[in-house]
C-alpha cells in the first residue's frame, strides 16, 4: 500500500521561478521584519527574494523582456504578494529618498507624502507601483547604453522605454488594486 498525504494542494498562475537570490533596498520600513513565501522585508527596507521564488512576471499587454523582469519579478510581484497577505499584520512606514528615477517624469510625490507613518494598504501599493516604474527606467537606461554607437536610435529607444514605464505605472494605478487584494485560488486533489 502507498502511504501519502491526504491531498496535494497548489495554486496556478506562475511563469517564472528565480534561480538565485535577488535583493534591493526599498522605501519601506516595517516595524518588524516580514517573511512570507521566500520573500523577506527587513526593518531597514531590504527586500530579499530567495532562489525559488515563483512569479507570474509582467502583467497586461506586454512582452516579458529582460529590462522589465527585475522590477516585475524581483520587486513588484513580491510586494503585491505581501499586500495580499496584509503585510503579515506588520505596520509599515514609507520614507522617500532624495531622488528617484520616475519623480516628475512618471509620477509626482507631494511633500506631505515624503514620510508616511503607518502607511495604508493603498499607500503601500502606490509605492510598489512607483518602485516598478523606477526600476523600469533604470534598467531601460542600461539597455540604452548598449546602443551608444547609434545615438538617434538610442534616443528613440529611451523615449519608448519611458513611455513603457508610464503605461505600466498608469495601468497599475487603474487596474492593479484587485491583484493587491485577492489571494490566488487554491486547488486540491483528489
Amino acid at each position: 500500500m502507498i502511504q501519502r498525504s491526504n491531498r496535494l494542494r497548489w495554486i496556478t498562475g506562475f511563469k517564472y521561478r528565480t534561480t538565485e537570490p535577488y535583493w534591493l533596498f526599498t522605501n519601506f520600513r516595517p516595524k518588524k521584519a516580514i517573511e512570507l513565501n521566500r520573500i523577506h522585508l527587513t526593518r531597514e527596507g531590504l527586500l530579499f527574494i530567495e532562489a525559488g521564488y515563483s512569479s507570474d512576471g509582467p502583467s497586461g499587454p506586454t512582452i516579458d523582456t529582460k529590462d522589465i523582469m527585475p522590477g516585475a519579478t524581483g520587486a513588484h510581484d513580491p510586494g503585491y504578494e505581501l499586500l495580499r497577505n496584509e503585510m503579515m499584520g506588520v505596520p509599515v512606514d514609507i520614507v522617500q529618498p532624495e531622488q528617484r528615477a520616475g519623480e516628475r517624469l512618471i509620477y509626482n510625490t507631494p511633500d506631505e507624502e515624503k514620510v508616511i507613518k503607518n502607511a495604508s494598504h493603498e499607500q503601500i501599493r502606490h509605492e510598489f507601483d512607483k518602485l516598478l516604474a523606477d526600476l523600469m527606467l533604470l534598467d531601460g537606461q542600461i539597455v540604452c547604453q548598449k546602443f551608444d554607437k547609434y545615438p538617434r536610435f538610442k534616443k528613440l529607444l529611451g523615449k519608448v522605454l519611458v513611455f513603457r514605464a508610464q503605461y505600466f505605472y498608469d495601468g497599475l494605478r487603474l487596474g492593479g488594486v484587485s491583484s493587491a487584494i485577492v489571494c490566488r485560488k487554491e486547488y486540491a486533489a483528489p
